[in-house]
């Protein structure tokens, strides 16, 4: 009886913004997943501020490293190679990440894998804990194995972050066509301006999912934008500008009411109907995929996939067309995190994506506007 294969351990590197984030992946088992936030150092600027969060990237990188080898009880000649996030991203901070990967690969002689970040959220959803103990048993034995579907193509990979909102099909691992993104705002940064509106603080968006269960999502009517537009961008400006003439109009109401501002209710109400009208114009957008295209799955990715609201919504729509729906398996997978770089990262090097010549290793650069689906 052949012995079972054992997968390479990848050790993944993302700084593409204000997280240092370093995991060990062996296949698309998670072993350690590090992330070293920096929410705090940002607060005061209402977002992320680059040079603040480079300094930060490069106190940060080296202690993470050395954490998650700790973690994990491995070394480096345990690893096979290893993963970074070369883009999308902010360029100072993803240069931290991609000069401590390469010198990783230098030092240890090891293979050396460029990720794309949104390629990442995509394949979040693959994601599985790491459920071996040390004497190798298998704590949940074969049930987790056999409830696993196997994976059917097309897949609609639907990315919703501060950043991007993103449908993208996934014709097979590697091989992906961006078919719709927003035009402007992003979903996530629409409601973290929404949320800074009402005095949310930073990040809005999670106090806007709290805030948004105690509101009444119909009292304030959002529209429903890019309804005469054929294709399947989106576009959330125009849900950011009626929620700041909402806003507006209903302190000036207060004020003449003789309020100092406006009551909690009204704010609940706010972020509800906010939180529905964007919402609401993902899965207008998404329908009209659905019903053009053929698609066998939908895995969602991405900072606001950790919404309980949005999965329900997803996962509903999803059963309506009978095909499976996948999200991360824990809302630390949705935000930045290395854990996807590296299930990427598994994937090139079984495919022999990587590099290895110091020549090649020398022109990687960082890739702040790298667009999923297009080669590096």
């Amino acid at each position: 009886m052949s012995k079972k294969k054992v997968e390479p351990i990848i050790l993944a590197i993302d700084t593409s913004c204000d997280d240092t984030a370093v995991s060990l992946v062996r296949g698309e088992i998670i072993l350690v997943n590090i992330v070293a936030s920096q929410v705090e150092l940002h607060k005061q600027y209402g977002g992320v501020f680059p040079t603040v969060a480079k300094q930060a990237h490069r106190e940060n990188i080296d202690p993470t490293v050395k954490l998650a080898l700790k973690r994990a009880g491995l070394k480096m000649k345990d690893i096979a190679a290893v993963a970074v996030t070369v883009g999308p991203g902010l360029a100072p901070s993803l240069e931290v990440g991609i000069n401590k990967a390469k010198d990783i690969a230098i030092e240890f002689k090891k293979p050396f894998i460029s990720v794309n970040h949104i390629e990442g959220h995509l394949l979040s959803p693959l994601a599985k804990r790491n459920t071996i103990t040390k004497n190798g048993d298998n704590k949940k034995k074969e049930k987790e194995v056999k409830k696993a579907l196997k994976t059917k193509f097309p897949i609609l990979g639907v990315v919703v972050s501060g950043g991007h909102t993103d449908f993208v099909l996934i014709k097979e691992y590697g091989k992906y066509e961006r078919i719709g993104f927003s035009i402007d705002d992003a979903a996530g940064e629409c409601l973290d301006k929404i949320g800074r509106m009402v005095y949310l603080g930073y990040p809005a968006g999670p106090v806007i999912e709290e805030f948004a269960k105690k509101g009444d999502e119909n009292r304030f009517k959002f529209p429903l934008p890019m309804t005469q537009v054929k294709d399947y961008n989106m576009s959330f400006s125009g849900l950011k500008t009626f929620a700041r003439n909402l806003v507006i109009k209903l302190k000036q109401e207060a004020i003449i009411e003789g309020k100092k501002g406006l009551d909690k209710q009204t704010v609940y109400d706010v972020c509800a109907s906010a939180q529905k009208g964007v919402f609401r114009h993902i899965l207008y957008k998404l329908e009209k995929v659905l019903e053009e295209e053929d698609v066998k799955e939908i895995w969602l990715g991405g900072g606001v996939a950790a919404n309980v609201t949005l999965r329900k919504i997803l996962r509903f729509k999803a059963n309506q067309y009978g095909i499976k729906f996948r999200a991360p398996y824990t809302n630390k997978l949705c935000s930045d995190n290395a854990a996807m770089i590296g299930l990427v990262g598994a994937k090139k090097f079984e495919r022999g994506e990587v590099i290895v010549k110091p020549g090649e290793l020398e022109k990687i650069d960082r890739n702040p506007r790298w667009r999923i689906g297009n080669l590096i």
